[in-house]
């Protein structure tokens, strides 16, 4: 029998998007019995990040195929023919924006982005009959199954085995871009800086933090600049592909920062997971509760509530109870999220 072979298409960039989830993928392919590709056809591919991934320059190379949209419709025409070449019964679609169903609008963050609304539908059931969605609160819209997409890497540290919070370069990081996240990222600094006594080592890792906006998304990227700097917050650049985990490991607490849109629909995102496989402790607003079905009844003791200042400051305080409340949870998540049983799971959605 034919070892089946996937192979994906997305918009990826060495910084952002799904090019981490992808290489994950690769990576646990030999362990789940696959072989996994992405294509260069297909896809978008940023003038960096394709080293980091195992490119495959003819489709015909595939049995099933895998597209994954995020803010764009990255696909010609020509593409769309291409994408013939694979039967449609072994082609899917992955929605982690949440393009497909209704159109959801929270402010000025619209689950259809820049484009029609009409035009994402139309898109996806020219290409598939099957949409998979990250959604872990609610049920999908029809024409669309429940599918995680993102998953737990592999554990940086055992969180019982962190460092004395004192011996971390940073209390509080945030590593991703501002993508409607500065009102949650601000809210989070003043709660910090108000606690008793005051969280002061701060960091953000990102794009569009310091007044710089994303050319075409102004909107979604905007930001005071210098505010975060006046606050006491260290600015620094995304870091580099492949260390978001290890990175987030420098800090007590890596908050976990999810849009509006992505709220209400009820999705889960990469940082839930890698947060978790960092060994660095997540909190999270009411607004994410939700996060409870993914960590289980260990949800509690990291959601901020009324006084997040206070939160913080106790877990930067005495954060081994908040740690073993984590082992917990790492554990639960590398059973039933690694990306090898993903992978097995999506290999038989495609059939």
């Amino acid at each position: 029998m034919t070892t089946p072979r996937i192979l994906f298409a997305a918009n990826l960039h060495w910084n952002a998007g799904s090019s981490h989830m992808l290489a994950e993928y690769a990576n646990a392919a030999a362990t789940a019995g696959y072989e996994v590709g992405v294509s260069t056809q297909l896809s978008r591919l940023d003038e960096r990040v394709g080293v980091h991934l195992p490119l495959v320059p003819d489709i015909r190379w595939a049995t099933h195929l895998v597209l994954v949209f995020e803010g764009r419709q990255f696909l010609s025409d020509p593409q769309l023919d291409l994408c013939d070449a694979i039967p449609r019964h072994r082609r899917v679609v992955i929605d982690p924006d949440g393009h497909w169903g209704e159109t959801v609008t929270i402010g000025t963050d619209t689950s259809a982005g820049t484009y029609p609304a009409a035009s994402w539908h139309s898109l996806y059931s020219r290409l598939t009959d099957l949409v998979l969605q990250p959604k872990l609160r609610g049920t999908p819209p029809p024409g669309a199954r429940v599918f995680s997409y993102f998953g737990m890497p592999a554990t940086r540290c055992r969180a019982g085995r962190m460092p004395a919070a004192d011996d971390l370069p940073f209390q509080v990081q945030y590593i991703g871009s501002n993508w409607w996240r500065w009102t949650s990222l601000t809210e989070l600094v003043i709660g910090a800086r108000r606690a008793t006594p005051p969280v002061t080592r701060l960091r953000v890792c990102g794009r569009w933090w310091d007044g710089e906006t994303c050319a075409g998304h102004e909107t979604a990227t905007t930001s005071v600049p210098g505010w975060l700097r006046r606050h006491g917050v260290v600015v620094a650049p995304p870091v580099p592909f492949g260390t978001v985990v290890s990175e987030m490991a420098l800090a007590t607490i890596s908050p976990i920062l999810v849009r509006p849109v992505l709220t209400t629909l009820g999705f889960v995102t990469p940082r839930m997971f890698e947060t978790v496989a960092s060994g660095s402790l997540p909190v999270f607003t009411d607004d994410v509760s939700y996060i409870r079905e993914l960590y289980g009844e260990e949800a509690e003791g990291f959601q901020l509530g009324t006084d997040p200042g206070d939160v913080l400051a106790r877990m930067v305080r005495d954060p081994e109870p908040y740690r073993r409340r984590l082992v917990r949870v790492q554990r639960r998540l590398q059973a039933e999220y690694g990306y090898p049983r993903l992978l097995v799971t999506l290999a038989k959605l495609l059939g």
